[in-house]
């Protein structure tokens, strides 16, 4: 197993990869056809002939369109009947630019042909007892890696709950294999009777993960160390670290986190203003981490290349993208967009997949319109 700790960055200032600015392709709109107006899109993928195909949640649909933006075909929809969705959460290619969908709601795999043709339908059920059947992270060759938790053991206190088993489901016959367990993320649990609750813990540490181009990494957001996993038996084949100092949550921090949850609140009409502000004593006294957490999320391009997101949050600005290559050099620094939806982790919606020279994702305009846009990233 080989360890990398990443010192210095390769890049010299000025020097290193770069996204456009501006998009080279857009889809989406705020009026017209209903084909070009996209509303929770979970999913979207570039085919090898540049051809772009978006999954959408509510609709159930998946939708093509050419390398140009063009819209032409629609498949799938609402529904609980072969090539139907009733709750789409994901949206992958594989091999040949076969694509496969989840659906949570009814625990079930879809695969599609290119030009969205149903090909077979596949139940993803729970192997181990207690366990959840999991949701899908990404795909490495002809398997789909998925993170089921377990909840077989109800713990109280701020703990770290359920644990994750990372596994692999083939996309042929839909057996599945277990690869590694990790803890899951910090929360506060209490129980109530029979149940349980969840109460809201700000600033909490947990696993992120990435899979793509037959490829596995894992990290902790608790440290800056990411490591990646053989997905054909689960041993940890490289480390990547960083000496970076662990960060107290301070005054800062909380004030912000209050004045977000306030205007969380008068978003969704749950408080006016005055409730709002009158609701900040009792949030304050909330349980919440002492320290930040050292990363938000991890991805993997194309490539191969580790694309690490430093922790933003309540008090804490964006960073640019940090950037290693394959045997974990430290390339540098690569911003995104303004407006580009970069996913809590490579498998949360909406989907952000980074190409050997794109970036495709969802961006939203100022009054919250989703498009899809294809971003070229220039290596030279």
């Amino acid at each position: 197993m080989a360890i990398a700790t990443a010192l210095e960055p390769l890049w010299e200032s000025g020097d290193g990869w770069t996204v456009s600015d501006e998009p080279l392709v857009e889809i989406g709109a705020a009026f017209g056809a209903s084909e070009y107006q996209l509303d929770s899109v979970v999913g979207v993928v570039r085919l090898g002939n540049g051809d772009i195909v978006i999954g959408e949640r509510f609709s159930g649909e998946l939708r093509g369109y050419d390398r140009e933006g063009v819209f032409m075909w629609r498949a799938a929809g609402s529904g609980d009947g072969p090539g139907e969705h009733r709750r789409l959460i994901s949206l992958h290619a594989f091999a040949g630019d076969s694509l496969v969908t989840f659906d949570i709601a009814q625990d079930r795999l879809q695969v599609f042909a290119p030009g969205g043709e149903f090909v077979r339908a596949l139940r993803v059920e729970g192997s181990w007892p207690g366990f959840s059947s999991g949701s899908p992270i990404g795909v490495s060759g002809h398997r789909l890696v998925i993170d089921p938790a377990d909840y077989s053991r109800i713990p109280e206190g701020v703990v770290r709950w359920p644990a994750i088993r990372l596994a692999t489901l083939s996309l042929e016959d839909g057996t599945i294999a277990a690869l590694l367990d990790v803890p899951g993320g910090e929360q506060f649990v209490e129980r109530l009777g029979e149940g349980v609750v969840y109460q809201g813990y700000e600033f909490a540490k947990g696993p992120v993960f990435a899979a793509e181009a037959g490829r596995l990494a894992v990290a902790d957001t608790e440290a800056y160390a990411v490591r990646w996993v053989s997905t054909d038996d689960g041993s940890i084949t490289r480390i990547l670290r960083r000496d970076e100092p662990i960060r107290p949550v301070t005054s800062v921090h909380v004030e912000a986190w209050l004045d977000e949850m306030a205007e969380r609140n008068m978003t969704y009409n749950r408080y006016t203003r005055e409730q709002a502000e009158a609701a900040k004593p009792g949030w304050r006294d909330r349980p919440r981490a002492e320290t930040l957490p050292a990363l938000r999320s991890i991805h993997l391009d194309a490539t191969g290349h580790l694309w690490v997101e430093p922790y933003f949050g309540p008090g804490v600005e964006r960073s640019p993208f940090e950037v290693y290559a394959p045997d974990g050099t430290w390339l540098g620094s690569i911003s995104m967009p303004p407006g580009l939806d970069r996913g809590a982790t490579a498998g949360s919606a909406p989907h952000l997949e980074i190409g050997d020279d794109y970036v495709l994702g969802v961006w939203r305009d100022a009054q919250g319109v989703e498009y899809v846009r294809l971003y070229r990233l220039d290596k030279s």
